[in-house]
């Protein structure tokens, strides 16, 4: 519900700040749409049209990065705003406008108004490709899809103001609409197809959320560092990325590194942050590796008495054949029926070597005594030894 609230809101933040761009742009260039001739050549009507909706392109881009900025800023940031739209959407807006009307005045008749729907959707497309560069872990997919919906959307009530407005005022409220739709668009489809996103939570009440992806979504005190800015922290504090299909959190003060799933949460200054995910596919249980059980007694086992797990106050010796349940570690989630998150396999009838294999939904993440850190993934097996610390969700281990 918060995550929905949030996208609503974002949503509307986006589509205004789109239909303000939209206003603005065509209200730059009605006097160069007043000299005009009336009859224009097809190469003429590209040019024209092409200058005309770049400065239309121009001003929803701006206007939605300056929408984007505000919303995770909670600031006017207008220097930013027009250095990452303003320019690739004069040029987006531009390639975009003559295409649609090289394919209207080209193949259309001058009265087809279902081709110029799908010519908005075209200029929207591309616009949408564009701002998809400029605002982290949109997508190209989720920039073009969103963008050519609401450029058809805009597109139609371009035409209804058209038909039943004045010139000017047709094109002002037509341009405003195709802004706010592809303002929409955007934020409707980044929610929608996302796999992974975080929902921000201030003390104050306010949310925001933003999705994650391949680029990392950074918060701290520096604006520069970070794009979440967090006021009495480090600089450069915390990283969550989508690695893998897998939710990775890294604390950059501590070096310390964590895989979360849906519903886990990070505190950090004055905000909590919760994390969330599609209904991925659970994986599968592989047939668990062979186990060896020692032939010689517990008590002279060569490994069996070297090797424990502490879990806090708690120590569970480890040998060939141990089990760990979800009652031994709460954290974790079996990925089969029987509660089995754990279980410790030998490769050798010595027991010279043990491992532990992971029978649960989600990494671990396993770090040796030379600091070096490894994701022990779902049905793969950990080589145990001492001093590995084994982080499971929020339950921390180590190897004594």
């Amino acid at each position: 519900m918060k995550r929905n609230l949030s996208a609503l809101k974002k949503a509307l933040q986006f589509g205004i700040s789109g239909a303000v761009g939209g206003f603005v742009g065509n209200l730059i260039t009605e006097p160069f749409m007043q000299r005009l001739p009336g009859s224009e050549s097809f190469f003429d009507s590209v040019l024209s049209t092409g200058r005309w909706f770049g400065l239309v392109g121009g001003g929803i881009a701006t206007a939605i990065m300056f929408g984007y900025y505000y919303y995770i800023k909670g600031k006017p940031q207008i220097k930013q705003a027009l250095k990452n739209g303003g320019l690739f959407g004069l040029i987006a807006g531009a390639i975009s406008g003559a295409i649609a009307e090289g394919i209207y005045s080209g193949i259309g008749d001058g009265n087809n108004e279902l081709l110029r729907v799908i010519c908005w959707g075209i200029a929207g497309s591309l616009l949408g490709l564009g701002l998809a560069q400029r605002i982290p872990n949109l997508g190209a997919l989720r920039g073009t899809g969103g963008g050519g919906v609401g450029g058809v959307l805009g597109g139609c009530l371009f035409i209804l103001f058209a038909y039943n407005l004045s010139g000017t005022a047709g094109r002002l409220a037509g341009c405003a609409a195709i802004g706010f739709w592809i303002g929409m668009m955007l934020v409707v489809a980044e929610t929608l197809f996302n796999k992974a996103w975080l929902v921000i939570s201030y003390d104050t009440g306010a949310n925001r959320t933003l999705t994650l992806g391949s680029e990392p979504v950074t918060f701290g005190s520096d604006e520069n560092l970070s794009i979440i800015c967090i006021p009495n922290v480090s600089p450069l504090a915390m990283r969550f990325e989508l690695e893998a299909g897998q939710i990775v959190c890294e604390n950059v003060d501590s070096g310390a590194v964590s895989y979360l799933r849906s519903g886990d949460q990070k505190r950090i200054g004055n905000c909590t942050i919760t994390v969330g995910n599609s209904d991925l596919p659970t994986p599968t249980p592989a047939n668990i590796p062979p186990t060896f059980i020692s032939d010689q007694p517990a008590v002279n086992s060569f490994t069996s008495s070297q090797l424990s797990l502490k879990l806090a106050s708690r120590v569970i010796p480890l040998s060939a054949g141990t089990q760990l349940f979800t009652s031994d570690i709460p954290s974790l989630t079996a990925a089969a029926s029987n509660g089995l998150v754990a279980i410790v396999t030998s490769r050798s009838r010595n027991e010279l070597s043990l491992g532990l294999t992971n029978l649960c939904d989600r990494a671990w993440w396993a770090t040796d005594i030379q600091g070096d850190i490894k994701m022990v993934e779902p049905e793969s097996t950990l080589t145990l030894a001492l001093g590995t610390q084994i982080e499971f969700g929020e339950i921390d281990g180590e190897i004594v």
